[in-house]
């Protein structure tokens, strides 16, 4: 059902699409749509972009798939700096009160970011920086708030047609404290797991690739990526995944992605789907 609800929300979105027009969104690698490494380009000064129900499925140690998705809103405040809201929701096999292990979809946070592009990319690379960090909001929640510091390169290899060169580098502070072994109160009671803290990274290194077809308005991208939770006994993560995004109108986008989990104690496949919606101030080209 959960994969359903989005999956209709996404195609209803395309349907009402408009015309094809001057195009540039689909260049614009946000982070997790599809890959995790983005790109140093912030949104337009006073632009306002909906990110439409961003989907992913992955799979657990158990062999079971689960969900989660994260809308958020991104706002254009200056020239180069953008503000963004997501509320990840999260599915997740938990203890129920009087009901046993039950899945369950639940609010897990609240990711708060500012990002700020330093400069254009000329002979030298386009760097930018985000500031960010998960609140615990929702039964699925970190179990504390978590600030971050993210640097973010860009580069286009001029002799290698439209390709550009994309490094991150995320640093999280503060330790994962021990979370209580309490229940939420709604109706029935949640038993969040213990481990909602190992989601949030202590740090993140990541170096993609992607290639621009721009009379089809289409980007696809790789990437490999190295993890340590900030619970720092887990091993490191190492994942590769590759993704595509298309812009079917001015105004909407729509992207898919596949990637492998290869180190760390939980070897995994994940896919993921997503859309952009531009619902402010027209966009100037990048």
């Amino acid at each position: 059902m959960f994969a359903r609800v989005c999956t209709t929300v996404l195609v209803g979105v395309a349907a009402v699409g408009s015309p094809l027009r001057a195009q540039t969104d689909f260049l614009n690698t946000d982070g997790g749509r599809p890959l995790h490494v983005q790109d140093a380009l912030s949104i337009e000064w006073k632009a306002i972009e909906l990110q439409l129900a961003p989907f992913k499925v992955e799979r657990g140690v158990s062999g079971k798939w689960y969900g989660e998705m994260e809308p958020e809103l991104a706002i254009g405040l200056f020239p180069r700096t953008h503000l963004s809201l997501g509320l990840p929701i999260r599915q997740l096999d938990t203890p129920r009160v009087g009901r046993g292990i039950e899945r369950v979809a639940a609010l897990a946070g609240a990711h708060l970011s500012l990002f700020h592009q330093l400069n254009l990319e000329t002979s030298l690379p386009a760097f930018a920086v985000r500031a960010e960090t998960w609140l615990p909001v929702g039964p699925f929640a970190p179990a504390r708030a978590y600030p971050a510091i993210t640097g973010i390169a860009t580069k286009t290899l001029s002799a290698l047609g439209p390709v550009r060169v994309h490094a991150n580098v995320t640093r999280t502070l503060g330790n994962a404290p021990p979370r209580p072994d309490v229940c939420i109160a709604i109706f029935p009671p949640v038993c969040p797991p213990a481990d909602t803290d190992g989601e949030v990274p202590r740090w993140l290194a990541g170096v993609a690739m992607d290639r621009a077809f721009p009379l089809h308005s289409t980007l696809i991208g790789a990437e490999l990526t190295a993890r340590q939770s900030v619970h720092n006994e887990e091993p490191v993560a190492w994942r590769i995944g590759t993704g595509v995004r298309h812009q079917f109108s001015a105004r909407f986008v729509l992207d898919g992605g596949v990637s492998r989990q290869i180190g760390g104690d939980d070897a995994h496949w994940a896919f993921t789907v997503g859309s952009a919606l531009a619902i402010g101030t027209r966009r100037a080209g990048r």
